[in-house]
Order: structure tokens, then sequence, then C-alpha cells
């Protein structure tokens, strides 16, 4: 799993520095939150964006069910959660994050040097996963998940959208590519314009 929230950089140049970190953790928060919620390893932040596994280092026969179910959960509860709490600040309206998710062989384990030791996963499974991600960018839906991992998926989604296939940078044939309706970006803005009218409201 790889994500990246949509324009945060940008933002964060208007605010202190200390605002900007305040934000990025309570955002870091719930994030992690989910993700270890539904069985994934945290692997590393980069910045606003997050890297995490599924299925390793404890091996997981349903990981891709729980990479879905995180990325649910991620996108539809915990993004609108904190984009509430951005709003009740003040300082924003809110952003969009994009998921991009691949199913493979990975090489992983402890990486570093004597002083500083890191848990990490490398291979063409990893580089795939972070294009998927950053293929979101202006698409229908904030979500995108390897063929891979719909085949590795053990229960029926019932929301299942089929986007398209897509060459993809590193890759000799292209890769079938989906997400899920709960991802669609009309149903986040959707989801989101209710919500501000529902504050404005009160």
């Amino acid at each position: 799993m790889f994500t990246d929230l949509r324009g945060f950089t940008t933002f964060s140049e208007a605010l202190p520095p200390a605002r900007v970190i305040e934000c990025l953790n309570v955002y870091l928060s719930e994030m992690t939150e989910a993700i270890q919620e539904h069985g994934g390893t945290l692997v590393s932040y980069e910045g606003d964006g997050i890297m995490a596994v599924f299925g390793a280092p404890i091996e997981q026969p349903d990981h891709a069910d729980r990479a879905i179910a995180a990325s649910r959960e991620m996108l539809t509860e915990r993004l609108p959660k904190w984009n509430r709490w951005l709003r009740d600040q003040g300082v924003s309206d809110g952003f969009k994050m994009g998921i991009g998710l691949n199913t493979g062989m990975v090489v992983s384990g402890n990486v570093g040097s004597e002083r500083r030791l890191e848990y990490t996963a490398i291979g063409d499974t990893t580089n795939t996963a972070s294009r998927l991600q950053g293929m979101t960018k202006g698409q229908s839906h904030l979500l995108f998940f390897a063929d891979t991992t719909r085949e590795r998926l053990q229960n029926e989604v019932d929301d299942i959208v089929f986007i398209d296939e897509f060459e993809v940078r590193g890759r000799s044939q292209p890769v079938k590519i989906w997400s899920i309706e709960d991802a669609s970006d009309a149903l986040f803005e959707e989801r989101k314009a209710k919500e501000v009218q529902g504050a404005g409201a009160r």
C-alpha cells in the first residue's frame, strides 16, 4: 500500500511549521490506526505519504481483503474525520488522498546500518503499488488496485469496479486496474458537500 495526500505540500507553505506538524500528526495517527486495525504493517512515512504492507512479516492468507478493508476505512471514515477536524480548526476545507495497492512477492526485512535499522519491503510489487497510487490523480476513483490484488481476494467485494487496463511505467505488460465504488471521487465530493452543508446549518 502507498498513499498520498493531495495538495498538502502547497497548503503547508501557508501555515506556521508547528501548525503543519500538528495537522500532519493527526492525519497520520488516523491512517496508521486504520492500517494496524486491519493487520497491516506500517513501513514508513514519507512526508504526508504512507507505505504499508499486508501479509508480511507475518503471513496472512487474507492479506488482500485486509488491504481493501483498510483502504475503505481510510477513505470513507478516517479521511472525512480528519477533514472535519481541519474545518473545525478553521485551517482548511479538507483534502483528498490517493491509495495504490498491488500484490506479489517482495523482499522484506530490516535494513540500514549498525546505528539505525528499519523494516522495509522492496521489489517490483512495491514499485507498481507506488505508481498505481500516483495514477489515481485526476481519475474517477481515489483507490487503484491491480488485478493481482483482486485475484487474491478471499471474500466477494460487492462494490468492486473495473477501471481500465493501463500501461504502468516499469512493466512490460498492461495492468488491469480495479477499485471500489466507495472510493469514487464523485461519492467523496457528495459526502463532503453534505457534511459542509450540515455544519453550516447548525
